[in-house]
């Protein structure tokens, strides 16, 4: 099993604003880690060319299996350029049945859009998914009115709501294109409802376009965004559920998760992803990458 990262662990924020670490370097301190895979921000394409994307993922080993943004036309097929597998939706605001055959319509509509370039459209889920409307979640509403697109599942996120990932997996079979490995030792729930995806401000205001901005600008903008994020940054309380992987006090199995994947959907990707950090930022991902080679 070859196991990835996203680049969002090496700083995820910062890259939006075209700072933080270069793409050369996450790439080299990704090879370091001794992992083979990476999952792209679209901050990733905004700041660098595909030319230079391949030289650096030539340089380190690395494969380019995915990237989390919106889907366009442009977007797919850059990716399909560099050879990934799919594009991934991040989140979108959904907050019941209705606007889940809605996501899940817009999703299939991509899917079909993308099918000539080899590329995957999926969707990654935070907690809130797992809201119920009318006797499931509107994650399974989203699931059981497609029928082209996939799913990344954040196990994390998904076991934070109270929804254990082996089973998910089994009930969807095929479904899932790539897990995003995160741990998670307390259950919170989904939360209240999410936001309508048609309420004034429920969509998610286009951002500038960065490249276009002064260094000294771009650094105020990030440090009052930093400000507005709750207690512990984007993680919300996340940081206060992770603990390294298979910890005694976590709540996932996976092994377990493995062994539905194999079972199910046999080709998903791992991709380490975190939010924050349980100890030093450079020691939770070593520990993250020496565990899923030792153990999966």
């Amino acid at each position: 099993m070859k196991a990835g990262i996203g680049t969002y662990s090496f700083g995820g924020i910062e890259s939006m604003f075209g700072l933080g670490m270069t793409l050369q370097e996450k790439f080299q301190a990704i090879a370091d880690l001794g992992l083979k895979q990476v999952e792209l921000l679209k901050a990733d394409l905004d700041w660098n060319t595909n030319e230079e994307i391949k030289a650096a993922a030539k340089a380190t080993g690395i494969e380019i299996t995915s990237i989390h943004a919106d889907p366009t036309e442009e977007i797919i097929e850059r990716m399909a350029d560099l050879g990934a597998k799919a594009v991934i939706c991040a989140s979108t605001p959904f907050c019941n049945k209705a606007e889940a055959i809605e996501v899940a319509h817009w999703l299939d509509e991509w899917a079909e859009k993308a099918e000539k370039y080899g590329i995957k459209i999926g969707y990654h889920n935070h907690s809130s998914e797992f809201y119920m409307d009318e006797g499931k979640t509107i994650w399974e509403h989203v699931a059981d009115n497609s029928s082209k697109c996939f799913f990344q599942l954040d196990c994390g996120w998904a076991m934070n709501a109270g929804t254990y990932p082996p089973s998910l997996i089994r009930r969807y079979p095929g479904r899932f294109c790539a897990i995003h490995v995160k741990e998670n030792n307390k259950v919170y729930g989904p939360g209240a409802q999410p936001r309508s995806r048609h309420a004034e401000g429920g969509g998610r205001p286009p951002m500038p376009d960065m490249t276009k901005m002064p260094r000294e600008e771009r650094e105020k903008m990030l440090e009052q965004m930093m400000k507005n994020f709750p207690k512990g940054g984007p993680g919300g309380n996340m940081p206060h559920r992770q603990c390294k992987l298979a910890d005694p006090t976590s709540n996932i199995d996976w092994k377990e998760i493995k062994k539905a994947l194999d079972e199910t959907s046999p080709d998903a990707f791992w991709i380490i992803e975190r939010e924050e950090f349980y100890d030093d930022h450079d020691k939770c991902l070593a520990d993250d990458a020496k565990w899923l080679a030792e153990n999966l």
